[in-house]
């Protein structure tokens, strides 16, 4: 049984056939893109890396005109024919407006943020202009995605724009080739260009929605260890060689004729250690899914927890930080 619960039937010759043929297409069209310039951020846009085409729309506007252009030559319509090449003009100028709206674009930087097996992983892409003009309805897209909106870019200035990339499981994921576009003035023609962002994501395991709830074996709260003035206070004791002055509490030492120091004292947190042999499921992932819910409890409670992995462990801690390290040690487990 797969894990997934679902069987999957065996591609047919014929479609593992074309699936390595599309593969090895795509290949050639990377190697052909890289070829004619840099295509990792951050580059600068130039005339080599930008594409153009009419859109649906230019191509009906292009008909339509050549229909004009043909009635009016049959019947002798300078009118016509006045605002046939009239429109012509407008659509040749849109057309090298909407390659200079992309032309010296900077594409500054594409930064990952973090996300759960699952959820959209967010993309920020920082885009400068470096010719000193605004740049109109600048699109960040990918295959098969829903496009960003467009964004403007003012001279000399930068602005970024941010991509949802969806995942489907935890470990390392490679982010796809992104397609920024425009069809800046008037929508009849479309210039864009690519690149591929070096980096790579790791994805958490997904938090089990069902878990059994967290094993708080640990030292209590009641026992403290000592601390410095960011902890609680504690109270005074007598005054001993080495104790820094600034400790040194002088109004109590003026009424008891003898030096005394401030103390402190830190409440110890609850420790625990969450192990993945502890962890029930059916499967790895499973296993690895309630762990997940585990650190999250254990964060949110503001505990002092570590983890045991079998293969490696990571000593107790607190914090943002320690949480991120617990939960990019399960997206790299197995």
């Amino acid at each position: 049984m797969s894990s997934s619960g679902s069987s999957t039937k065996p591609a047919s010759p014929e479609g593992r056939r074309a699936r390595s043929w599309l593969d090895a297409a795509q290949a050639r069209f990377g190697a052909w893109l890289r070829r004619r310039g840099p295509v990792h951020p951050p580059l600068t846009l130039g005339y080599r890396q930008i594409y153009i085409l009419p859109t649906r729309f230019g191509w009906l506007v292009g008909l339509l005109l050549f229909a004009m252009l043909l009635g009016s030559l049959n019947f002798n319509n300078n009118l016509g024919l006045f605002t046939t090449f009239l429109v012509s003009g407008i659509g040749l100028l849109s057309m090298h407006i909407a390659h200079r709206n992309l032309d010296g674009v900077r594409v500054a930087g594409c930064v990952p943020g973090q996300a759960f097996a699952g959820e959209p992983l967010a993309l920020s892409i920082t885009l400068q202009d470096t010719k000193d003009r605004a740049r109109r309805g600048l699109v960040a897209e990918t295959k098969g995605l829903p496009a960003t909106a467009g964004v403007d870019v003012s001279p000399a200035a930068t602005n970024e724009t941010t991509l949802a990339i969806p995942t489907r499981r935890r470990g390392w994921m490679e982010i796809p080739r992104i397609r920024l576009r425009t069809r800046h003035p008037v929508g009849w023609f479309e210039a864009w260009s690519w690149f591929w962002p070096e980096h790579k994501v790791l994805v958490w395991p997904k938090p089990a929605d069902q878990a059994p709830p967290l094993l708080t074996a640990g030292s209590s709260d009641s026992r403290n260890r000592p601390g410095d003035e960011s902890d609680e206070f504690h109270g005074l004791r007598d005054w001993r060689e080495g104790d820094p002055l600034h400790r040194i509490a002088w109004k109590a030492s003026q009424r008891h004729q003898h030096l005394l120091a401030r103390q402190f004292t830190r409440p110890e947190r609850d420790r625990i250690i969450l192990r993945l042999a502890d962890a029930p499921g059916r499967s790895l992932e499973e296993r690895i899914s309630i762990l997940a819910r585990w650190v999250m409890e254990a964060d949110r409670n503001e505990f002092e927890y570590g983890m045991d992995l079998g293969t490696n462990s990571i000593e107790p801690g607190a914090g943002e930080a320690h949480r991120i390290q617990c939960l990019n040690a399960l997206g790299e487990f197995g």
